[in-house]
């Protein structure tokens, strides 16, 4: 009676383990056809980033506010904008002033002014917008427009 109880006891003990794999290999899976469909609706591709997956319009560009907390940010943007590596254009990273001490940034094109580029930059670690600016293909000017407000 006690090898019976013994073996039944092993024997669930084996479909609780196969079947908990089993559903880690499910869901490592669906997590790598799904987490990757939602990188190229971010318009973000490993293969080829382009500047172009990153955007937002001259009048979403208006409405931010120095202080405003990067979650916000993001949130009304619906994207976290490019890393300066992953831009294209960069002869259009020479036109923006200097990055502020103890901060991040991001860059986004904007979708009704093509050619231009936007930054914006976030104190770290607090999260606040502290500089946006803008810089255009063809511009005279030698640095890009600087505007918070």
């Amino acid at each position: 009676m006690d090898r019976d109880l013994y073996r039944r006891r092993q024997r669930r003990r084996a479909i609780i383990a196969w079947s908990v794999a089993g559903l880690l290999v499910v869901g490592v899976v669906l997590g790598v056809i799904f987490g990757g469909g939602h990188r190229e609706s971010m318009g973000i591709d490993e293969g080829a980033v382009s500047i172009f997956g990153a955007e937002m319009s001259s009048q979403q560009y208006e409405a931010l506010h120095k202080g405003e907390s990067q979650t916000a940010v993001l949130k009304e943007l619906h994207d976290v904008g490019l890393q300066e590596d992953q831009v294209e254009e960069k002869k259009l990273l020479g036109l923006f002033p200097p990055r502020p001490d103890h901060s991040t940034c991001s860059y986004w094109t904007l979708s009704d002014a093509p050619g231009h580029l936007v930054r914006l930059c976030f104190s770290d670690p607090e999260g606040v917008l502290v500089q946006k600016a803008v810089a255009a293909e063809g511009e005279s000017t030698p640095r890009a427009e600087e505007t918070l407000v």
